[in-house]
Formats: C-alpha cells, structure tokens, sequence
C-alpha cells in the first residue's frame, strides 16, 4: 500500500510539472472592444498559456472605478487619451502606447419597425453622406417620428460625449436638444457593453457606435458625414497599471495588441494602426 501511494504521488508530481504553465492577466478595457477580446484574442491567448480575464465598460467608468480602488487590473484600454492622462497624473500608470483610431457612425437594428432604414445601405446614400456635402439621409433619419435611438450616457463613456458633439456639429444645438434631448436621456442612454445587444433585440432602431463595434458583430455601418465622424480624433490607449499583479502577463498582452496577431484582429475590427506613444 506504502508503495502504491508514493507511485501515485510521483506521478502526480510528474504529470503537474509536464502541464503547461498558465498566466492571468486581468484587463478592463472600452466596451466598444468587448466582441475581439473576449472572442478571438482571449482565444489566442489562451493558447499561448495566457488567460484573459476581461471587463468591459465605458472608459470614464474605467477611469472612477480603478481611481476609487474597486478595480486593480494589469492593463487597461480606453478611448480619449484625456482619460489616460488623467490616471497618469495620478501616477496610477506605469507605461502606456496609442492603440489605434476609429470613427463614430450608426448602425441601425434588423428587427426595427422602420422598414426604411436599409435605405441607409444603398450605394446613392451612401457616396452622399461619404462625400461630406450632402448629409440629408442622417438628418431625415434622425428626425423621423417615434424613432429609438441609442447611444452611451457621456457622463460614463467617451462615446456618449462624442455622440453628442457629433449631432449638434451636424444639426446645430437647438436640433441637437430636439433630437437628443438631454445629454443623459434616460430613454436613449445604455451601458457601452449592452448597446448593440439592444439593437440586435429590436429595442432601440439606430445606435450611435464606432467603427470597430460594427465591423467586429458584422452590422451595417455609416460613418457621420464629414467632420461629424471624427475620425482621426477618436484614439483608443492601452496601458499597463502601475503595481500590477502580472506585469509579465500584461506585457504580452499589450506585445500581442501592438506587434501581435492581435493588431490585425483589431484591424480587421475597424481599429487603424497606432500613430505612435501615448
């Protein structure tokens, strides 16, 4: 009996130390990325024997929760480098790099009761609103009577502020309130990571979103017409936290995202290639 017992001991010993060494990296990152990294990055992570344990939420939220202590994640990913800076200053930040851009637009539900709105996909539509002179299909859709709109409340997440800014550089300010009521309308604004789950249930008709979201779940996309898309201007940062839990397992992640298989997942996401450091 003695020696059964010290033959599976050694094997047991054996077969643990031949198993392949698992890290974890904790990362709370934009909601706008929630469909590439917790479907094809954390897969390829995980088969390099890294394990990410992801959160999404809307990057103000990001920056409240990690400044107040309830999250102490490795690395985190935002939009608005303004919000970076801001945790930087905090000396909260031990080393960050711009991940990328992308460009506000809409994205409209399949399941809307509006049947014009596959309209927005037609070719004529389209080339009006992408040469930057002729913005009549958004604004006639926006205006339409009854219409559900969604989009990211601008107190939690960039996106909201962007959205905002965006219709009234469209619309003007009083057509803005008209269309969007207030900043924080209650029966407009969503959590960033439960957004697009609303327009694909049929809940909302036309939601607010990057590039990156449509492309990532293969929805419709129409940039805002000229300016209004802000592209160039929306940058998404990534950054190692200072003091973090697996600073080995955070540098391979953000090596995956920058040099990566993961910079071409994210590109294929609707995410360009990074200008250069933060």
């Amino acid at each position: 009996m003695r020696l059964r017992i010290s033959l599976s001991l050694v094997l047991s010993i054996t077969l643990t130390s031949c198993a392949p060494q698992r890290h974890v990296v904790s990362v709370l990152y934009a909601g706008s990325l929630i469909t590439p990294i917790e479907g094809p990055i954390a897969s390829a992570l995980a088969h390099r024997g890294i394990t990410v344990q992801g959160e999404a939420r809307g990057s103000n939220e990001i920056a409240r929760l990690v400044v107040a202590g309830l999250r102490k994640p490795d690395v985190i990913v935002l939009v608005n480098p303004s919000v970076e800076a801001n945790l930087e200053n905090r000396n909260l930040i031990a080393e960050s790099w711009t991940l990328g851009t992308t460009e506000l637009g809409i994205t409209w539900s399949g399941k809307s009761r509006f049947e014009r709105l596959p309209v927005l996909s037609s070719r004529v539509c389209r080339n009006a609103l992408a040469s930057g002179i002729a913005a009549s299909c958004f604004v006639r859709l926006l205006a339409t009577p009854g219409l559900r709109i969604a989009r990211t409340d601008p107190r939690l997440d960039p996106k909201g502020e962007y959205t905002v800014e965006s219709v009234r550089m469209l619309l003007g300010e009083t057509a803005e309130r008209r269309v969007l009521g207030s900043d924080e309308n209650p029966q407009q604004t969503y959590p960033e990571e439960d957004l697009l789950v609303r327009l694909q249930t049929g809940e909302a008709d036309v939601g607010f979103v990057y590039k990156t979201e449509a492309l990532a779940r293969h929805l419709d996309f129409l940039p805002l017409p000229g300016r209004a898309s802000l592209s160039g201007s929306i940058l998404y940062t990534i950054a190692i936290m200072r003091g973090a839990a697996h600073p080995a397992a955070a540098k391979a992640f953000v090596d995956f995202l920058l040099h990566g298989a993961g910079k071409t997942i994210l590109e294929r996401a609707g995410l360009s290639s990074p200008s250069g450091a933060v």
